[in-house]
């Protein structure tokens, strides 16, 4: 079977893995002149700087993880211990762990009541029934309820200040919005399976795995610099073509921005899936990296800062070289600052740049001026699992044409377990393999 593989972020690059271990031709198209997507890596003066994802998350990323086995790279990944400070609103700092939500409970500003809601709602959700995997479009589906967020969801579970000082600096830091644009559906997953929890990072950061998936790819014809321009039927398959070059092929995996799957599945596919494609949402996405060679804070007692209760222009601060060492040469420090997307729509790129600088100092305390500031801004960064999110996307895979399979993070909310995932079952479907 000839299969042609459209993007290769976590989501192509896993698809075009799977189908050559099975021996099958593969080609795969790259608009960009390196594999990695959102997951890329930018050298710049001796740092290495990750231009979208932070880290793995242990055990609640199950096929990552057995991917990364399968490749013989397992060993090598980078433990993170994440020491995290939670800053209230007046300033006040409590020091957490954030693979461990448990640790969570022992912040002051919790009374024994507030310890006993909390983890009694925490318990009941241990006991209900729940999705079983935090990244699995199709199972989240079944618990995606469109008429509750995530904000109404955790106040009724946790209470207004276990949302305040749990749930707002946990998932303010993975997906930069406000709590009543998002799904309970896998905030109630990662709940269910906070004991799981364990953070860690490639060694020369995440855009490392699509490295590896592809140097594991036997036979793989790559093709970067290539974004495709046309997919069309020919005979019993497709022609695909980029570059003003066109290229045959029994199959195709599309793993894309959606926006752009639609465009390229427009007469292939139905217009309503087109449009479910075309108005999946997207936050607007910006984090700045600000960079020093000579490391102002070596003992920081933390790697990680987050606000709670009151919402700032940043949802969180990280120590570059405390998640992974290589993000730094010899005794510096980069800061990663990451924005909540609403003020983005306000901001000019330079006054992202300052607020980031104004952040870095205020948590982590004096320091010189920084060697440089990079910022990393994305009109479409991470995509918005809204309250039937999951349903509507999921819906996408029985309304594709024969031979042709969708997959990206957006199906589960953006994260490269739901990549991994869903290119893996995207070439499992073309192989007739079971998921």
């Amino acid at each position: 079977m000839k299969v042609a593989v459209i993007g290769g972020g976590p989501a192509g690059c896993t698809a075009a893995y799977k189908l050559c271990k099975a021996g099958h031709e593969v080609h795969l198209f790259e608009a960009q002149d390196h594999v990695g997507g959102r997951t890329s890596q930018v050298q710049k003066e001796g740092f290495n700087l990750g231009s979208g994802a932070l880290f793995l998350m242990g055990g609640i990323y199950p096929r990552t993880n057995a991917v990364i086995k399968e490749l013989g790279k397992y060993d090598e990944l980078v433990g993170w211990d994440a020491k995290t400070h939670i800053i209230d609103a007046d300033g006040k700092r409590y020091t957490v762990d954030f693979d461990q939500v448990l640790s969570f409970l022992k912040m002051p500003v919790f009374n024994w009541g507030d310890r006993i809601r909390i983890a009694w709602g925490v318990l009941k959700q241990l006991l209900s029934k729940g999705a079983g995997d935090c990244f699995d479009g199709e199972k989240l589906a079944k618990f995606d309820d469109e008429s509750d967020t995530l904000e109404a969801w955790s106040e009724r579970v946790l209470g207004k200040k276990g949302t305040n000082y749990i749930t707002y600096p946990y998932m303010g830091f993975l997906y930069a919005v406000p709590l009543h644009w998002l799904s309970m559906s896998m905030f109630k997953t990662i709940i269910q399976q906070f004991y799981k929890l364990a953070l860690a990072v490639p060694p020369k950061g995440m855009g490392q795995i699509s490295d590896w998936l592809v140097e594991g790819s036997t036979g793989l014809s790559l093709h970067l610099s290539s974004p495709v321009e046309a997919i069309a039927r020919q005979g019993q398959g497709y022609r695909v073509t980029a570059n003003g070059q066109s290229v045959d092929v029994d199959k195709i995996v599309v793993s894309c921005e959606p926006g752009v799957a639609a465009k390229l599945l427009r007469g292939l596919i139905p217009a309503e899936s087109e449009t479910k494609l075309k108005e999946c949402l997207y936050s607007e996405y910006a984090h700045v990296q600000v960079c020093y060679k000579k490391n102002p804070w070596p003992d920081s007692p933390v790697s990680v800062a987050l606000p709670a209760t009151k919402l700032r222009d940043w949802g969180a601060c990280v120590l570059q070289s405390r998640r992974h060492p290589d993000a730094v040469p010899p005794g510096g420090e980069a800061v990663g600052v990451y924005f909540y997307t609403p003020p983005l729509s306000n901001m000019s790129d330079d006054e992202i740049r300052a607020e980031a600088v104004s952040a870095v100092t205020e948590v982590f305390g004096k320091a010189p001026d920084p060697d440089f500031v990079e910022l990393f801004r994305y009109r479409r960064g991470l995509s918005i699992a809204s309250p039937g999110h999951y349903r509507t996307l999921n819906s996408l895979h029985a309304e594709m044409p024969e031979g042709i399979c969708l997959a990206g993070d957006y199906f589960a909310h953006a994260g490269v377990e739901a990549a991994v995932l869903s290119g893996e079952r995207a070439a499992n479907t073309l192989m007739g393999k079971p998921s």
